[in-house]
């Protein structure tokens, strides 16, 4: 039962060394060196078990040693297995340090308080594009002043007069 115990208090010591900004950094660099050098041991040792195995030849092998390196490498698959889940355990503490930082009560604040202003900003921009523009089509399209050298002498301006009086087809 001491293991259990144990393991419920490494667990609590990482929670409140993730917490603790100081202590961060040090808990992620302390469980991803042990995870990496495991990670390293097993790599050897599966280096190690596949050349043995490499050396052994049974009667009724392929000549060359091909049987016999396919089954080293067989053997050593699974060691090789682990040393690469240990490699991925160790960019999981450091995704774990991350996304702790990022889920912080005031990180997540200021991401929402920044996220309400650029939607603002974009509404802001967006109304004042769309008064900009009816504006612009309203002076375009009102009535002309009374201005009699203007062609029309104040009648409403039409789409043709914009673009000419080209007729196509007749």
């Amino acid at each position: 039962m001491t293991t259990s115990k144990d393991i419920s208090s490494r667990v609590t010591h990482g929670v409140q060394a993730l917490a603790v900004p100081g202590q961060r950094e040090g808990w992620q660099a302390a469980h991803r060196g042990s995870l990496l050098n495991d990670a390293q041991s097993y790599d050897g040792l599966a280096d190690a078990l596949q050349a043995d195995v490499k050396t052994r030849r049974l009667p009724g092998d392929l000549p060359f040693g091909l049987s016999a390196a396919s089954r080293a490498r067989k053997r050593a698959k699974p060691l090789r297995d682990a040393a690469r889940a240990l490699r991925k355990a160790a960019r999981a503490i450091n995704s774990t340090a991350a996304a702790y930082e990022e889920t912080m009560p005031e990180t997540v604040l200021q991401r929402r308080r920044d996220k309400e202003l650029a939607k603002a900003d974009r509404k802001a921009s967006l109304h004042a594009a769309a008064r900009n523009s009816a504006e612009q089509t309203l002076q375009r399209l009102a009535p002309a002043g009374q201005d009699d050298d203007q062609p029309g002498g104040g009648a409403p301006k039409l789409l043709g007069d914009f673009f000419g009086q080209q007729r196509r087809g007749a």
